[in-house]
């Protein structure tokens, strides 16, 4: 929605752990302006006791949004820290000229420069000012697009709540400042878990404030990825816990007027937009008035009060006259190009949208100059000037084409980080397995001695039979559960094997601009990897499973060979219908093979591979084929161009299959085919596994 409401809800998450509170921006005062501090200060008789009220007194200004006075009285703070030579004091009063910059004037730059310089006063990385600072240079970086620098600060922060409780305070707020960063560039999926774990955490820890402020802002995204339904729900759960928040409470509820006025849902939005009116007015929010008024106007509009809306529009445009509020500015004149158009004064609505282009270009309003050109589009056609429609709609659609890649980026690296964690979290519990095996090989050991001490008393003959039994079972026991281990660690390295392949395809395609390959590729390969994702914690699947993401994976792969070959199945009609589960892509590793070794070296013309899958007695038999040079030129293909490459997926999935079927002969065999002049054509992998 606005910058301001994103700003101000993401700003007050640091008011629960550090007191501050953001305003609008006014004109820089010039000076420290003495006749401004309270009377008590003129009291004080020491440095030291001035120093003190003034952090309080700065502390309760920013509490209460009062930022008329911080940038002087932290500037007047500094130089009798630097008079007395207090570096602790110094540290704070330079945070708080950084934060007056970043929420008083948003001089971005200015306020990192002055953040910058607390660091070196508190060395501490756990210390509260050097968590918030690095916490403010990320969010400032953010805030002026610089990705690159607010994720090298965000790294800091991620490894820092890595080593606090999951109960800690700062480690649940941190969660959600990171959250706002993953969101302010687009990688959603990263940014909703992020904001669950604020969420779980505050509800957790009862901190009610804080848990409404985490839950408005998970209504933002949701809103941002058009889900308006989640943005109402997660905004309206909010507003239960900000009744006491001033300024976050006007602001979520002036969001659930604008998400139902978004459905045509008029009369809730009417509610609402009046809770968020009525403390606007109260605490004088000269900026969210003018926010609510032009969500009112576009509700006149749709209504056909155009009376009612020219009203509110003249308003707002008057007001808009002493400030350089531009983001208000460019929706105020879309709203009278809205209402000009409902008139038929199509002229009248194309200068407005004339001017909404103007500022927004200069502000870098992407989202408003998208709205602007395709509306522009539209009055030139209604004018019948349709040469000018049409060069507004092929800037309409480059720049949002130029929107939908930015996003196409920010999906991957969202699906990226997805991966890693998901990976992390899997080698954290096989981790935790293998604790629990030496943990039960521990205990058996002491089991065994006391059987051993107790059974010396009674007879020996006694002692041997019940000390073999039980020895025994503790044997099975932790055999089985290596086994299962062992198994899971094999699908493990199984799927980084082909994924990485697939995102520099994906890459690749988007280097070359081809959008309609990239987009089908990265659809397919969001299912294989979902696919993967759900059943790698599963030790079986069923067999219409399997071959689906294995039909993906081919599929993935025609797409970067350019459909240089044709893929058929065979799949035995009992094994679709009946309940026959396999382990996860068991054949993936020797498919691959015939791709990468047998058909992609190839020049033939009618290059194919086949998969047959078969129920034989008490096993499912895999059979994969392909007609490509065969592994006799394919190793002297490797031995040519990868010298030092060496492949362990063939002879770790053999290694699985052997595991599965609890049988130490070999259950996969590999047969070279040859044409009728004795020529290498082709490979086939047969592969058997036992029914569970």
């Amino acid at each position: 929605m606005y910058k301001s409401c994103l700003k101000i809800l993401i700003f007050y998450c640091p008011v629960l752990l550090a007191a501050y509170f953001p305003s609008s921006a006014q004109k820089i005062e010039t000076g420290p302006a003495i006749s401004s501090l309270p009377g008590d200060y003129f009291k004080i008789g020491t440095d030291t006791g001035r120093m003190r009220f003034l952090v309080r007194a700065i502390s309760d200004s920013l509490d209460e949004g009062q930022l008329n006075h911080i940038l002087d009285w932290s500037r007047i703070g500094l130089v009798i820290a630097e008079k007395n030579n207090a570096e602790t004091m110094k540290g704070i009063f330079l945070f708080d000229i950084g934060k007056a910059f970043a929420y008083k004037y948003l001089k971005y730059d200015s306020a990192i420069f002055y953040y910058k310089k607390v660091i070196p006063f508190f060395p501490d990385k756990m210390k509260k000012y050097n968590v918030y600072t690095v916490r403010e240079i990320m969010d400032r970086y953010a805030d002026m697009g610089n990705k690159d620098s607010s994720f090298s600060y965000l790294d800091k922060l991620k490894a820092l709540i890595d080593t606090m409780p999951l109960t800690s305070a700062k480690r649940i707020t941190l969660s959600q400042n990171i959250a706002n960063v993953y969101k302010n560039f687009g990688m959603y999926k990263t940014a909703i878990r992020y904001f669950q774990t604020a969420i779980n955490g505050n509800r957790e820890k009862k901190n009610f404030r804080s848990l409404g402020l985490a839950l408005a802002n998970l209504g933002e995204l949701y809103n941002e990825i058009n889900d308006n339904e989640k943005a109402i729900q997660y905004s309206k759960e909010a507003l239960v816990f900000l009744t006491d928040v001033n300024m976050p409470y006007m602001q979520t509820a002036g969001n659930i007027g604008g998400y139902y006025s978004d459905q045509m849902k008029f009369d809730s939005a009417l509610v609402y937009l009046k809770k968020s009116e009525e403390v606007a007015i109260k605490i004088n929010d000269f900026e969210t008035r003018l926010a609510n008024q032009n969500r009112l106007a576009g509700i006149y509009i749709a209504q056909k009060n155009f009376s009612g809306a020219k009203l509110l529009l003249d308003r707002n445009l008057l007001a808009l006259s002493t400030t350089d509020d531009r983001w208000n500015l460019c929706k105020t004149l879309l709203n009278y190009a809205n209402l000009d158009a409902a008139l038929q004064n199509y002229a009248q609505s194309k200068a407005y949208l004339q001017r909404v282009l103007l500022i927004s270009g200069q502000n870098e309003f992407k989202a408003l100059t998208v709205t602007a050109f395709q509306q522009l589009s539209s009055v030139c056609s209604k004018l019948g000037d349709y040469r000018t429609a049409f060069d507004y709609h092929t800037q309409y659609v480059n720049l949002r084409d130029s929107i939908a890649d930015e996003k196409t980026k920010s999906e991957l690296a969202d699906l990226e980080i997805s991966y890693k964690t998901q990976q992390k979290e899997q080698e954290i519990l096989l981790l935790k397995k293998d604790n629990d095996i030496k943990n039960l090989q521990l205990a058996n050991n002491k089991r065994s001695v006391i059987l051993y001490l107790v059974a010396l008393v009674f007879t020996a003959a006694l002692f041997s039979v019940l000390f073999y039994q039980r020895a025994q079972r503790n044997k099975v026991e932790t055999k089985k559960i290596k086994a299962e281990l062992e198994n899971q660690v094999l699908r493990l390295q199984m799927n980084p094997h082909f994924i990485f392949n697939s995102l520099n395809s994906i890459e690749n395609f988007m280097m070359q601009n081809e959008k309609r390959l990239a987009s089908d590729y990265l659809t397919k390969f969001s299912k294989l990897i979902r696919s993967i994702l759900d059943s790698s914690l599963n030790e079986w699947i069923p067999v219409s499973k399997d071959m689906e993401a294995l039909q993906w994976y081919v599929d993935l792969q025609q797409l970067r060979l350019n459909n240089k070959f044709s893929y058929h199945t065979d799949i035995d009609g009992q094994l679709l219908q009946g309940d026959y589960k396999v382990p996860s892509m068991l054949i993936q590793p020797f498919v691959e093979n015939a791709i990468e070794h047998g058909v992609a070296h190839s020049e033939k013309s009618n290059l194919k591979l086949t998969v047959t899958v078969s129920l034989e007695n008490d096993y499912i038999i895999y059979t994969i084929e392909d007609n490509g040079i065969g592994r006799q030129r394919a190793a002297e293909y490797n031995r040519q161009n990868k010298p030092y490459h060496k492949s362990v997926g063939v002879a770790i999935t053999t290694e699985r299959v052997n595991i599965f079927n609890k049988e130490q002969k070999s259950n996969v065999q590999t047969t070279d085919l040859y044409d009728i002049e004795n020529k290498p054509a082709g490979t086939r992998v047969t592969v058997k596994i036992k029914l569970q």
